[in-house]
């Protein structure tokens, strides 16, 4: 069946209740920048131009029959380690001296090459995801700017803030034990190398078929999936507990927004799935909502409550202080958005009932848009501008908005499981308890329990003294 054909019963449905379709479906468009600043967050630290050395160390890898103690001995070296296989040579020279070292043993006849031991990043935390550790003062500069101010840098007012994330370095979360979360959204790209081996194929509920995958015109269910479980920009992936969480995938959005009918399927079924170890799914990601309840949504939070499984979903994206459904719902984790200087975003609705925040970025039209969420986005993807890497060949988007914020907090419910054991109501408790205080001290109407710290979640410490 085609992504955009409905049965009839479900465009009449769709037609009738059009209003409660969509809120955070659907990212924050870029916003016209009228005055000028906006919040911030360029290149993290960009990565260096110069690789970073081994200090002292060299590979060698020597021609067929050459002696390494000739060539070691020749140039004045000591030897250090054999690579597997005997596939090169670590030859030791001093510190600062091995890039002159190198060129030199590339030109000896007995040396098919030499280079230094680059240090490579390739865990490491992509300079665009300042939401996942932020050392404060980052900017955006305009771009395209109307009033003639490319290149300029916002003011410093807007710059970020140190700590303006949830502290997810790299590694401290791996070794845990298989978890498995959900996606209830566009569906996901399932080729998306970012994923690769971990996405568990669920129902289409929007076209009512087994394909779950994202479409290039949406793409919103593969960024909120990457930015929870992605190997690279996601809070998984970075964490080290990415080969241990595993993504179950359900498609309830398309062209005509997200029907409760749906996302009702999606829920009970979440609520149903067991993995490959009989455990229930640890949480299931709702990046999506509208202004009205329903009954069938709450029927079918209680009965994923009951199964221990958690409910995150968006709490909408229209500025008011309500909060969307079916984030509304008690039983489920309600998340708002905070930009890189932890307030909270001025698109994000709050109000009684918020549970939690975390970021979601905010950016505008005419700067760079880094102070977005950097994430996958499906291969082709049309909504905005597509970028490569950390991946080659792999597509990526900025977008903002708490379809963004919301997955920050199942992915860091999905390493906690995975980590810590936690289930159900003791996992809630934890995120809630370990969340950094923002705004009124306590539980307020802006951050609820506080902005989620995926650090202190999985390890119950806090980072290099931040807040």
């Amino acid at each position: 069946m085609s992504r955009n054909t409905f049965s009839g019963r479900l465009a009449t449905a769709l037609a009738a209740a059009s209003a409660l379709a969509v809120a955070a479906c659907s990212e924050v468009p870029l916003q016209p920048d009228a005055t000028g600043p906006a919040p911030t967050s360029p290149a993290l630290s960009k990565a260096p131009d110069v690789d970073e050395v081994v200090a002292g160390e060299v590979i060698v890898k020597l021609k067929d029959n050459v002696s390494v103690d000739a060539v070691s001995t020749r140039h004045g070296l000591a030897k250090g380690l054999t690579g597997y296989g005997k596939a090169f040579q670590i030859l030791l020279t001093g510190k600062g001296n091995e890039r002159a070292m190198a060129a030199r043993l590339s030109a000896d006849p007995d040396v098919e090459y030499a280079e230094p031991n680059y240090i490579r990043h390739v865990d490491a935390v992509d300079p665009k995801l300042w939401a996942f550790y932020n050392p404060g003062g980052l900017n955006m500069v305009f771009q395209n700017d109307p009033n003639g101010r490319d290149g300029q840098s916002l003011p410093s007012s807007y710059a970020s803030i140190a700590d303006a994330d949830e502290d997810n370095i790299e590694g401290y979360a791996a070794g845990g034990s298989d978890v498995t979360i959900g996606s209830i959204d566009t569906g996901v790209d399932f080729a998306h190398p970012e994923f690769t081996g971990r996405l568990i194929a669920g129902k289409d509920w929007y076209s009512n078929d087994n394909d779950p995958n994202d479409t290039p015109d949406e793409g919103h269910g593969t960024h909120t999936t990457g930015t929870m479980a992605g190997t690279n920009v996601g809070v998984a992936g970075v964490s080290g507990a990415g080969p241990h969480v595993k993504v179950y995938v359900q498609r309830v959005c398309g062209a005509s927004g997200c029907p409760t009918s749906a996302i009702i399927n999606a829920i009970n079924a979440a609520a149903d799935y067991l993995d490959a170890n009989n455990n229930h799914l640890v949480a299931v990601n709702l990046s999506l909502g509208g202004s009205t309840e329903s009954k069938g949504e709450k029927s079918a939070i209680q009965k994923a409550s009951n199964a221990g499984v958690l409910v995150i979903a968006s709490a909408g994206n229209s500025g008011s202080g309500k909060v969307a459904c079916p984030a509304c719902d008690p039983n489920a984790i309600s998340v708002s958005s905070t930009t890189w200087r932890d307030e909270l975003a001025p698109y994000s609705q709050y109000g009684s009932g918020l549970d939690l925040a975390a970021p979601g970025g905010s950016c505008y039209s005419n700067t760079t848009p880094d102070g977005c969420i950097f994430s996958a986005v499906k291969s082709g993807y049309t909504g905005g501008t597509v970028y490569s890497g950390p991946i080659a060949g792999a597509s990526y988007t900025y977008m903002q908005g708490t379809s963004m914020a919301a997955p920050q907090v199942t992915g860091t419910a999905a390493i906690v499981a995975s980590k810590l054991g936690l289930r159900g109501s003791a996992l809630r408790t934890r995120l809630y308890n370990t969340a950094d205080d923002k705004g009124t001290p306590g539980v307020d109407t802006k951050f609820g329990n506080g902005r989620i710290n995926a650090y202190r979640a999985v390890t119950g410490a806090t980072l290099g003294g931040s807040q």
